[in-house]
């Protein structure tokens, strides 16, 4: 089913190896998209339906500054264009790979690609945490690499897992009840540091989390069945911090098929294909200051750019 006659990265070696024969040959240009277009080409003769890419760099290069990678508002407009750039059909995949981001903004991607796609797959050929696993679980199926993960959902503030610091408020509140005001000092830090009004915003995230993936999953992947208890343990599985013990635990396919959702894992040349996409997205984030990109098979790739810049200190010389 895939083109004969072009180049295969199965392994990461691969793009090394393609990268050393291009420094040893002097003047050659490679179009890096085009390597890229022609696996997407290959997932849909597989598929046989139309693929859109979003991809990050993920994890992103070291910076004091964040790298935008995470899922925002700016997102909608890259979507936009995907979703516009193909003919008309209810059926699509999305290959995603993505820490996360914004539940609002994952929002109003779900709700753009539904107003477009009646059934849509999601292609998870490394990574989709966070937010990025909310918008996965409102495809009509997940179809996951053998070595790629999912994430728990739980929200964070700034970082920090809200379900943490609703403990820490919850110890203090305890405390003061059973120990009285003179425990209080020892919470002084926490109170100080989170206004009060934090506690309410982190229910409030809560909540929506929950309340979205269930929307979602009632509306799509289980559209017309009656399995509220399923998607009640499958939504409370991916949004127990308390379980996971940590917002970025790898939930892999081992970890989440017990749920009874319509997840699989790929095989024969789907799993080689998913492999080097990633393989090929991940190669260009390395040698460009793209971080983030949407793109399809049919001359549709743009994305944003993060450039570290770096100021060079005067060098003094020593009088001798």
């Amino acid at each position: 089913m895939t083109q004969t006659g072009r180049q295969r990265f199965l392994r990461v070696s691969d793009w090394h190896y393609f990268l050393n024969n291009l420094q040893r040959q002097e003047n050659q240009e490679v179009n890096l998209y085009y390597l890229r277009q022609q696996c997407y080409k290959d997932i849909e003769k597989l598929r046989e339906r139309p693929l859109i890419v979003y991809s990050v760099q993920f994890p992103p290069p070291p910076s004091p500054i964040g790298v935008p990678i995470s899922i925002d508002l700016e997102d909608v407009d890259g979507f936009t264009d995907l979703t516009e750039s193909l003919e008309d059909g209810n059926q699509v995949d999305v290959l995603i790979h993505s820490p996360g981001g914004s539940p609002e903004a994952t929002e109003r991607v779900v709700a753009l690609l539904r107003e477009r796609f009646e059934y849509i797959t999601f292609l998870v050929p490394h990574s989709a945490y966070s937010a990025a696993t909310m918008m996965a679980l409102s495809g009509n199926e997940i179809i996951m690499h053998p070595s790629a993960s999912l994430g728990p959902i739980d929200p964070q503030i700034n970082g920090t897992p809200a379900r943490v610091l609703r403990r820490g408020f919850d110890k203090a509140r305890e405390a003061l009840k059973n120990e009285g005001p003179e425990s209080l000092p020892a919470y002084i830090p926490l109170i100080e540091k989170y206004s009060l009004e934090l506690l309410e915003i982190c229910e409030d995230y809560e909540r929506l989390s929950k309340e979205l993936v269930t929307l979602w999953l009632t509306e799509y992947m289980f559209s017309g069945e009656q399995v509220g208890e399923t998607i009640n343990t499958a939504v409370e599985f991916f949004a127990s911090y308390d379980e996971h013990k940590t917002h970025s635990r790898s939930l892999t396919f081992s970890r989440v098929k017990h749920l009874g959702l319509n997840i699989s894992v790929a095989d024969g040349e789907l799993r080689a294909l998913l492999r080097e996409a990633h393989i090929l997205l991940n190669g260009f984030f390395s040698v460009t200051p793209f971080v983030k990109v949407y793109e399809n098979s049919h001359g549709l790739s743009w994305g944003r750019q993060f450039q570290i810049i770096t100021q060079q200190q005067p060098q003094t010389i020593a009088k001798q």
